[in-house]
């Protein structure tokens, strides 16, 4: 048993077949085969069972998942491939999002010994349905056959600020009129109107007909936390994502993080700011900033808080953190 190149030692291939470790030994999902190594049990990986074995089984090479990566799955079904992606991140966490109460049911029996899947029966064309249960996720991996599949990806990446996205692409969901070819150019064109960075984008023919699977990843992005002189802290409201949130966006070529966060605030509140000082926090990048001046509207509607408003687009949780961090660091230079 030898681990899969490119997979961070989370899957492994033997006699050309994938198998992930198991992290719940002696049960079966599928009637997969399981095979003992060296005292670790792995089960056997079907690509005509799973579209991520598929892609994984036809070459794939951009695979963004990790051990202990946090999953937003949408469209889990029963749970076939939940079950490998818990394998997977072992030190992880899935929120396994689906629709149907009849798929559901099968999946929660399938959490229930492994402990790092947590099922929610919902809507995945609406991301905020879910927003109490889920939280700041590194990869959302979408499976839903219906239109306007890469909006529905994008929306989630959006809502939950996800690097990477894994979108399994279905042409005949998206058009059943069109040709697979064109809806999977589409798809990629929309991911790319949405900000994203298409990474790859492969067929998994033989094993899924008129099936690609598309990688995607979020460009770098800054926000700022923008205080006023009364030290109340600036949010702009998105009207696509019904929240409240710090303005910011994605850092273009030739721009520090710092140079992104005073433009984007320019644009989305209409005010001129000066950064104070700047913190990495993994997916992106927190500039804290002091108001300057008023120059005019902003694409969005601005307003000066002095607690977090309860509508909020992104995690409350990082707000928290963020928040205090930016405070001290503005009026500690006074």
């Amino acid at each position: 048993m030898e681990a899969r190149i490119g997979t961070d030692g989370t899957v492994f291939c033997e006699r050309g077949r994938l198998y992930t470790a198991s992290i719940d030994p002696g049960k079966r999902v599928y009637s997969e085969r399981l095979v003992s190594v060296s005292g670790t049990e792995y089960r056997e990986w079907n690509p005509t069972r799973s579209k991520l074995a598929a892609y994984l089984a036809t070459g794939g090479e951009t695979y963004p998942l990790r051990s202990d990566s946090k999953v937003l799955y949408l469209g889990a079904a029963n749970g076939t491939t939940v079950s490998h992606v818990s394998d997977i991140v072992k030190d992880g966490i899935i929120y396994a999002v689906e629709f149907s109460p009849r798929s559901f049911r099968d999946l929660v029996r399938m959490s229930e010994s492994r402990k790092n899947v947590n099922p929610i029966l919902a809507d995945a064309t609406n991301p905020s349905e879910y927003s109490f249960a889920v939280g700041k996720v590194d990869v959302v991996y979408s499976d839903v056959a219906q239109k306007n599949q890469a909006d529905i990806l994008a929306d989630n990446m959006d809502m939950y600020g996800a690097r990477f996205g894994m979108l399994c692409i279905k042409a005949r969901s998206e058009d059943v009129s069109a040709k697979p070819e064109e809806v999977f150019a589409t798809s990629k064109h929309r991911l790319k109107e949405r900000g994203l960075r298409v990474l790859e984008m492969r067929s998994l023919e033989p094993h899924e007909k008129d099936h690609v699977m598309i990688i995607a990843e979020r460009p770098r992005t800054s926000y700022a936390v923008v205080f006023n002189d009364s030290g109340e802290f600036m949010m702009v409201y998105h009207p696509r994502r019904k929240g409240w949130e710090m303005p910011g966006g994605k850092v273009e070529s030739g721009e520090t993080s710092s140079e992104a966060a005073i433009r984007e605030c320019l644009e989305e509140s209409g005010y001129h700011v000066e950064v104070i000082s700047e913190k990495d926090i993994g997916y992106c990048d927190v500039c804290s900033a002091r108001v300057i001046s008023k120059a005019a509207d902003g694409e969005m509607e601005s307003r000066f808080f002095t607690e977090i408003p309860e509508d909020i687009s992104f995690d409350r949780a990082e707000y928290e953190s963020v928040i205090p961090w930016a405070k001290d660091s503005l009026f500690g230079h006074e």
